[in-house]
């Protein structure tokens, strides 16, 4: 039966539901109760999380026109900007103002536009410590990418082209030197706070030896090499990598311990090494080629060896890693198989493989890294 707004059988409801409008509304005009409820009570942070691809549009957007990298020489004024983004007057001063409430530029009294110490340090361009690669990915694929979250959710599959596994973006980047460079420099600007943690919260004092697996521009090889100068590293990735790792390591004065092996971790055995690292690696892919890769983690070190995994896990509880878990998301985006794990589930992961004595670090942000060691004992080394 369906019942009409206006009969008595509603009037019970509605009445009730406009006294908790009344009390609601005297809340929020009260003096004292009314800012926290506005603050705490109201649904403008709900608002502000589902309409925030504004702001994301906006600094991906301002990072790819390069506003950050133009600034670096120093304050400009609207028009100067305008003139060298070639962007159009009548938005560009809308979107200056938004990008300096938004904390990432300042204007001076003169309405002049400049870098803020964050924004000129890891948005410039020139700057070894830009993260700018990654936004621009972001913006040429994820962004986009992400309009198939619904399918996703009702399917479990990515969309078609991550699905017959012909993934065009990727092939194109390899393609590419220079936009290769400039993916791997942003990997590496938003891997090396927790590559220097990594230096230090794992006992590299043991070892003498270790290779990065999927080392991109080589962020953990030269932190830790730079924090134990008793190691020698090796990067391995695919062959386009190498001279951008060269160049980098180069750049550390680091050629002489670090060195770098091609390959792909699919196909070939890995290098041997006293410690071996899978860095943002394990997340795409699935859990049986996880368990061979540590199979095969396993066969390159000798006894009492290591092997680490870091990435953007989950930790127990699931409550409080949002980030995490919008990165597992993701990478389902892009590809088949791929998910963030769980540090209990990675751990259990290493132990299957037959290491020991398994532990869980994190790092920075949602980064954790999960370490093992193969049984058995290495010769003692000293820094």
């Amino acid at each position: 039966m369906v019942v009409d707004v206006g009969s008595a059988a509603s009037v019970p409801v509605r009445r009730h539901e406009i006294q908790r409008e009344r009390r609601m509304m005297r809340g929020f005009q009260n003096p004292i109760l009314g800012p926290l409820l506005r603050r705490f009570g109201g649904p403008q942070h709900l608002v502000q999380m589902g309409m925030s691809f504004w702001s994301s549009r906006l600094i991906l957007s301002a990072v790819e026109a390069g506003v950050f990298t133009e600034l670096r020489n120093g304050p400009m004024f609207e028009y100067e900007l305008v003139r060298a983004l070639g962007w159009h007057p009548r938005a560009a001063g809308t979107a200056f103002d938004a990008l300096v409430a938004a904390g990432l530029l300042r204007r001076d009294k003169a309405g002049r536009y400049a870098n803020t110490t964050r924004s000129a340090m890891f948005l410039d361009r020139t700057k070894p410590s830009y993260v700018g690669g990654l936004m621009e990915l972001s913006s040429k694929r994820l962004y986009d990418l992400w309009s198939g979250l619904d399918d996703l959710l009702r399917t479990g599959r990515p969309g078609a082209e991550e699905e017959r596994g012909d993934n065009e973006f990727f092939a194109t980047l390899y393609r590419d030197p220079l936009a290769l460079k400039d993916f791997l420099a942003g990997m590496t600007g938003i891997s090396t706070g927790e590559a220097t943690l990594l230096a230090t919260r794992f006992p590299w004092k043991q070892f003498r030896t270790f290779a990065d697996i999927g080392c991109a521009q080589g962020a953990l090889p030269v932190r830790v090499a730079l924090s134990h100068r008793h190691l020698h590293g090796t990067g391995f990735d695919f062959p386009a990598v190498r001279p951008i790792f060269t160049e980098y390591v180069d750049c550390f004065g680091l050629a002489d311990r670090l060195d770098f092996v091609e390959g792909d971790f699919l196909e070939v055995p890995l290098p041997r090494a006293d410690v071996i690292s899978f860095g943002h690696v394990f997340h795409g892919r699935s859990w049986q080629i996880r368990q061979e890769l540590v199979d095969k983690a396993y066969a390159a070190i000798p006894p009492g060896g290591a092997v680490i995994v870091y990435d953007a896990m989950i930790q127990s509880g699931r409550r409080n890693n949002f980030q995490s878990l919008l990165s597992s998301l993701n990478i389902m985006l892009e590809s088949r198989d791929g998910y963030e794990s769980s540090t209990t589930a990675c751990a259990r992961l290493l132990r299957d493989g037959g290491f020991t004595r398994v532990k869980v670090r994190p790092l920075l942000g949602p980064t954790s890294a999960v370490f093992g060691y193969k049984p058995g004992r290495l010769p003692r080394t000293e820094e």
